[in-house]
């Protein structure tokens, strides 16, 4: 006769026996893996954590999160290259724009691939108001290599390291906060 509390192999960890199980579907947790929650101890699957491998997402909804990004990207890129002066707001508005987006199109879902693709959205939205910067400065400016020792050239792309480039990394740093871990 076998007992509700036999000892038995932790799926995640093989290695480990263990008496605890999921208070939601039974499977053996270790203490390793388990995860309090205000209704008792779960695995990691029902406690809602998702662990932030890139198989978390059906394949439809991270497109559908890449183009939504990808969309809000360009617009805010298009827009940073018509008031550059407003980098502070555009940067805010790339990256929650961006993430927000994806979210939305991802069903507010989390994980490594969002992070993932929410950065590259938002990298794209940056060096796409940097193209549109560089094509109103006009052909007549000198080749690019001589460029990139002119401040003049440096503070017209807001390429200078404070404010441009920090307001560049909080942009890139909004999606990996948002979508980072799990519910």
């Amino acid at each position: 006769m076998t007992s509700v509390l036999d000892e038995r192999s932790c799926p995640r960890h093989p290695g480990i026996t263990t008496r605890l199980r999921c208070s939601k579907c039974g499977t053996p947790i270790c203490p390793r893996c388990m995860v309090e929650t205000p209704v008792g101890y779960r695995c990691p699957a029902c406690a809602g954590l998702s662990g932030g491998a890139w198989g978390d997402l059906p394949g439809s909804l991270l497109v559908r999160a890449a183009a939504a990004g990808l969309l809000v990207a360009l617009v805010v890129g298009w827009l940073w290259s018509r008031i550059p002066e407003w980098q502070f707001y555009l940067a805010l508005l790339l990256g929650f724009g961006v993430a927000e987006a994806m979210a939305a199109a991802a069903r507010l879902r989390r994980g490594l691939a969002l992070q993932v693709l929410g950065i590259a959205g938002v990298a794209v939205g940056l060096v796409i108001s940097r193209l549109l910067l560089l094509a109103e400065l006009g052909p007549e400016t000198p080749a690019l290599p001589s460029r990139l020792s002119d401040p003049r050239f440096i503070a017209a792309l807001q390429l200078r390291p404070i404010p441009d480039l920090l307001f560049a990394a909080l942009a890139l740093l909004i999606p990996f906060v948002r979508f980072r871990g799990a519910r």
